[in-house]
């Protein structure tokens, strides 16, 4: 089996921008806090005044010290983020150590827009791109992110299918530095002790190919697990199910929309999954399918649903 390990080191750079914006605010308070306090004091040497400004940061530390000190060093959380991009996927992740992971693109605009309101308006990277597979409601929305984000790492799988909008998305990305990854079997990103991205390509467990087939990608952070297995039918879940690969998760966005090739009992419950999150939205192929949503109510898994619910973001603490 084919086998790639990363360990990606924390986002120092976005943290340190984020830190030293606040410091700025917070030292642009405590100067004009120093000038009102000096001229509604007018104390009469530096010691007095020294001493009534620490007293004054003593006492709003020890009145409310968590809160104060979020404002000055906020907490990182694990944030998951399913786009409400209509009839396709498309998946936002926010790591805690600062690195911004994408998941499909959905099949057109609608992924920009999700971006825009759930990352800050100066993120221009995205660290890494993750394409399940080539189907135009998954993949339509890449290029012109590629336009406009920088795109650190491109992880796809190779395959023989004709896709314009991939060619399209390859140009951008051949003229920049972006580090592109064929995967052809399976691959582990590390980002801290406790967080760590792995990926499968269908292919190493002897599956037939087929358009559908999907790259899976499950992330593990904070003590919970999130799968997401693309437009995956009954015969991948089949070979998972006999394989090593560890694919349990809280969280499952369910396989090709909620199709009833896809989200099989036995998968469903062996995944042991809390939450289905189905991307989907106007069809004529009847997705979700009203067999999975009872397959899924019959185990006890929740459901949400991006076309009822819009996006759907899960924070994790």
């Amino acid at each position: 089996m084919y086998y790639k390990s990363i360990f990606v080191y924390p986002d120092f750079k976005q943290l340190g921008l984020r830190l030293r914006d606040q410091l700025f605010f917070w030292l642009l308070i405590f100067l004009k806090m120093s000038h009102l306090s000096t001229a509604a004091l007018k104390p009469r040497s530096k010691l007095k005044r020294l001493f009534f400004l620490g007293l004054l940061a003593i006492l709003l530390v020890s009145l409310s010290p968590k809160p104060f000190l979020a404002l000055i060093f906020p907490p990182r959380f694990l944030e998951v983020i399913f786009c409400d991009v209509g009839q396709g996927d498309a998946a936002l992740i926010k790591i805690p150590t600062g690195q911004v992971i994408v998941i499909d693109g959905g099949p057109d605009g609608s992924l920009l827009r999700c971006l825009g309101k759930n990352l800050p308006f100066n993120r221009r990277q995205i660290d890494f791109l993750i394409l399940s597979h080539y189907h135009d409601d998954h993949i339509t929305g890449l290029p012109e992110l590629a336009r406009r984000y920088q795109i650190k790492n491109f992880i796809y799988a190779p395959d023989e299918y004709q896709s314009a909008p991939r060619d399209e998305l390859r140009k951008y990305l051949d003229r920049t530095s972006s580090e592109i990854v064929e995967l052809a079997g399976a691959a582990s990103i590390d980002f801290q002790p406790d967080c760590r991205l792995n990926l499968l390509n269908p292919a190493i467990l002897s599956v037939p190919p087929d358009g559908n087939n999907s790259l899976i990608t499950r992330l593990q952070c904070r003590g919970k697990a999130f799968l997401f297995s693309g437009d995956n039918e009954a015969k991948v879940e089949k070979a998972l199910l006999a394989s090593d690969f560890v694919f349990a998760a809280d969280v499952f966005k369910a396989s090709h929309h909620g199709s009833k090739t896809s989200n099989t009992a036995d998968f469903l419950q062996a995944g042991g999954f809390r939450q289905l999150i189905i991307s989907v939205g106007t069809n004529k192929f009847g997705h979700p399918s009203p067999e999975v949503l009872e397959r899924a109510r019959d185990l006890g898994i929740s459901i949400r649903r991006t076309d009822q619910s819009g996006t759907i973001k899960l924070i994790v603490k």
